[in-house]
């Protein structure tokens, strides 16, 4: 008997507090009879009030009862005593304090004062992508083919729905993509782009959104749309940057060994040499005027291509990136055979001798009469420009791996490979200031350049291995 009192107490409670339900959290009670064994009332329920409300039963107080259980008949003779009911219809939902008794009378009722709860009837859908990827401009298709509104049938109501599409760059706000995975519990291997997030649910893939975006939007279960915010997230881990940047370093390094790039370095010295005291600051000069031309050039090729996005740039850089790759890696393995054998004027991946005489007489035109740091400034920018062609080939393939890949931190990464191709030149700058022998350290290099040849060509086909294997 206390037990009943309790019941209906707190029922009757809930029935005079209904009216503020709509800005908390709703209540609902759903009684039923089953006596089938592998059967589910509860979850069907769970997807019909989906249906009818738009809104997940995680998202309210739920409780069920199964009455052919002796707790389950003291429930509902419990709820019928505060509701003032006599007899009850079942299936029996109740959802803040009003009783809907039977299937027909919760489809014909519950949908239009679940219109009065609130909240936007708007199709929401967040887009997360990455640009010049191959998958994503599936799903933007997928995304252009949604209609401007919809309309949403909950049982016995119908209601127009207008359906919006707010696009996040992954590359961009890296943070707010993970709180999105974070948020909708995404598995680890299903956090990939493209992806869409509405209401409760989520799409990953471009196969997925393909075949089911669509008529989920128009079964109106992109209702309800999806929060925006970093609260109650930790920062995202830097590690993946770390990695990439690694790689990078890695790929300058090899760049920056390149005979082009340290030939012309070398003729450079020669001349400065004569300035003795002033020679380390024009040395300076050169390598960063160098430094900032070939960011510059990196920063052009990767705006210009990310700010135009066509969906064809993904699978033509890995295509450009596999037929460039493979021609350079084979013309630098046949450099390594000839360099070991000695025959230097066969290595065919060099500047070809007349740009190289340019090259050389523009050194010398600057710094004849006097060097001055605006005319090294000038002189870095020229050589660099002049040298990509060679020494910027291996700079151009991890360019195209990156467009590929859609990775992370792309500002990060040009900033490590220039400093990273620059770190021998400045090596051998401090050797010859601190009185290095200048034909010492070119027998050095020519001794070397079958190495370097090697090195070259085999970080080409890594980038091409890795293009189409992550």
């Amino acid at each position: 008997m206390i037990r009943r009192f309790i019941c209906a107490l707190a029922l009757l409670c809930l029935a005079c507090t209904a009216g503020a339900s709509a800005e908390g959290r709703h209540t609902v009670l759903y009684f039923y009879e089953n006596y089938c064994e592998s059967c589910s009332p509860e979850e069907d329920f769970a997807e019909t009030f989906r249906e009818l409300t738009g809104l997940s039963l995680e998202d309210c107080d739920f409780s069920a009862y199964n009455v052919v259980r002796e707790s389950g008949r003291a429930q509902l003779e419990a709820a019928l005593d505060a509701l003032g009911l006599e007899t009850a219809s079942l299936p029996l939902t109740v959802v803040d304090g009003t009783a809907y008794q039977g299937a027909g009378e919760l489809e014909a009722q519950l949908p239009p004062r679940a219109m009065e709860w609130g909240g936007s009837t708007d199709s929401a859908i967040v887009y997360l992508y990455i640009p010049a990827c191959e998958s994503c401009a599936r799903a933007e298709a997928a995304l252009e083919g949604l209609p401007e509104t919809v309309t949403v049938q909950r049982g016995g109501y119908a209601f127009e729905s207008a359906v919006t599409v707010e696009r996040i760059d992954l590359s961009a706000d890296p943070a707010l993509a993970e709180a999105l995975f974070d948020r909708y519990e995404v598995p680890d291997d299903r956090r990939v782009t493209p992806a869409v997030f509405f209401a409760n649910r989520y799409l990953s893939g471009a196969d997925a959104i393909e075949t089911s975006l669509a008529e989920m939007v128009r079964l109106g279960w992109a209702i309800g749309g999806v929060q925006l915010a970093y609260a109650d997230h930790e920062p995202v881990s830097s590690a993946p940057v770390a990695l990439t940047v690694a790689e990078t370093v890695g790929a300058g390094l090899v760049g920056g060994l390149n005979p082009c790039a340290l030939s012309m370095l070398l003729l450079f010295l020669s001349i400065v040499m004569e300035s003795r005291g002033r020679a380390g600051g024009y040395v300076a000069c050169f390598l960063l005027s160098k430094f900032a031309c070939y960011l510059l050039i990196g920063f052009a090729l990767l705006g210009l291509l990310q700010q135009f996005n066509p969906g064809w740039l993904q699978p033509l850089a890995r295509i450009l990136l596999t037929v460039i790759g493979g021609i350079l890696a084979l013309v630098n393995l046949w450099d390594a055979w000839q360099a070991r054998r000695e025959n230097f004027g066969k290595i065919r991946n060099q500047l070809p001798s007349r740009m190289r005489r340019g090259l050389h007489r523009a050194i010398r035109a600057l710094t004849a009469r006097q060097v001055l740091a605006p005319a090294v400034i000038a002189l870095g920018f020229i050589v660099a420009l002049g040298e990509f062609l060679c020494a910027g080939q291996l700079y151009l393939m991890r360019l195209l791996a990156a467009l590929q890949s859609g990775e992370r931190a792309s500002a990060a990464n040009l900033i490590a490979y220039c400093t990273a191709f620059l770190a021998p030149s400045a090596l051998l700058s401090a050797l010859v200031l601190r009185g290095k022998s200048q034909m010492e350290i070119s027998g050095f290099l020519a001794g070397h350049m079958a190495a370097v040849k090697l090195l070259t060509a085999l970080a080409m086909l890594i980038l091409i291995l890795a293009a189409w294997l992550l």
